[in-house]
């Protein structure tokens, strides 16, 4: 219990990073007010819900009247003057469900995702932080798994597997499982709808986002667990007691001693994949994206880890060496060489070229670019969407392990830079 205390306190002792999160959304909002656009710009996400590591993105969405505007048009605002305003690293990222601006603060050197009207967005950090202050043990449990799956490269829909906020819904539900339950289902709990109208599918759809957010009226919760006990139990749900062919994860629908079929839901299921529904937005499997040889390699990091805290192993020690290999990769077309991109990304610290060997028949593969570190690599990455001879260039932050499952469909050949 006391590494996990200490492990608990490191993962939030950032106290500086949140008066930096305040500054960063102050400046935004300054910057919304100079545009003349009519509308706040809000925080949500880990900072929101509180469930942060030291490496947590701070996430921002701009609520507002857009008159007739596009999403992509109102982020090119802001790109125009966040120089100005004490940003760099500027990227765009207009080509997603949700279109994004991606920032680095200069004095903290904060990542920023900023988006626009996000209130799917803003509802489900709420909730996250409703489940949290209800139970301290869901934000305990919650730091720790993030925290686990990051230093183990398993974080990133790019690269096969889930992304944070699908941790931590993997989370809530656990708790929701136990005998007795640590958290209720705080949606099946509240009456008044709320209503959010959402765009991110091509169609309007209007989602209902109630949950009780009054969680000081509930009785505590009769689980006397320890935040260890929680934690053996995690990995033990996932592996040996969850049933993924047939189940579905859904905090929306979860009650006690019951099973949901992931075929009732509103996305097709099939046997093979997972099914992790969002909370309010019903069209969107958050495992959907998660590839079988990612969902293979977080099972296999479950069970290893599970049986490293049955054998009485450190939590700290079943931890990997923090990866030395800085990838992202990139969409590659017949016409583009890797003279090209050597010459592009030359200037960002670039160590190798790993390029896809192309046959003539496949129009576009994936070339995986190795940076020196971290920061080369955020630099590399603000030339998303330059085009470079016919290609526009879609940079997605990858691993070793993301460049060894490619490297075991296809052939590479690598250059150094």
């Amino acid at each position: 219990m006391e590494e996990l205390d200490g492990r608990l306190r490191d993962a939030s002792g950032h106290s500086n990073l949140e008066e930096a999160a305040k500054r960063i959304n102050s400046t935004l909002n300054e910057m919304a007010s100079l545009l003349g656009l009519d509308g706040a710009v809000r925080m949500y996400g880990s900072f929101c819900s509180g469930i942060k590591t030291g490496c947590s993105d701070l996430d921002l969405t701009f609520l507002g009247d857009v008159e007739g505007e596009t999403a992509i048009s109102i982020l090119q605002k802001f790109e125009k003057i966040a120089d100005d305003f004490g940003f760099h690293n500027i990227t765009k990222i207009h080509q997603a469900n949700l279109p994004l601006l991606k920032l680095t603060d200069r004095e903290e050197n904060l990542e920023v995702d900023l988006c626009v009207n996000n209130e799917l967005g803003i509802r489900n950090s709420l909730l996250l932080d409703a489940y949290c202050r209800y139970d301290v043990r869901v934000l305990q449990l919650g730091c720790l798994v993030k925290d686990w799956a990051k230093g183990h490269d398993i974080v990133g829909t790019a690269d096969g597997f889930l992304n944070s906020y699908a941790f931590m819904l993997l989370v809530v539900f656990f708790l929701q499982t136990t005998e007795p339950p640590v958290v209720p289902n705080l949606q099946s709990l509240e009456c008044d709808p709320v209503p959010v109208l959402d765009r991110k599918w091509g169609d309007e759809f209007v989602w209902e986002t109630k949950f009780f957010s009054n969680v000081h009226q509930l009785p505590k919760s009769q689980n006397t667990m320890s935040i260890g006990e929680l934690l053996l139990g995690f990995f033990q749900f996932y592996t040996q007691k969850f049933d993924s062919d047939q189940h579905a994860v859904s905090i929306r629908l979860q009650k006690p001693g019951q099973n949901i079929d992931k075929y009732s839901l509103m996305q097709e299921a099939t046997k093979e994949k997972w099914y992790l529904e969002d909370p309010f937005d019903l069209k969107h499997n958050l495992a959907g994206a998660c590839s079988r040889a990612g969902r293979r390699r977080i099972g296999e990091v479950m069970q290893a880890t599970l049986q490293w805290l049955i054998s009485a192993g450190r939590w700290t020690e079943s931890f990997p060496e923090p990866s030395t290999d800085f990838f992202l990769k990139c969409r590659v077309s017949q016409e583009l060489t890797p003279d090209a991109l050597l010459e592009e990304f030359g200037d960002c610290d670039l160590v190798k070229l790993h390029f896809p060997k192309l046959d003539g028949l496949t129009r576009t593969a994936q070339a995986f670019l190795q940076f020196r570190d971290a920061s080369a690599r955020r630099r590399a990455h603000a030339k998303n969407e330059k085009y470079l001879l016919d290609c526009q260039l879609q940079l997605f932050s990858s691993t070793r392990h993301g460049f060894s499952e490619a490297a075991a469909r296809r052939d590479f050949v690598s250059f150094d830079a």
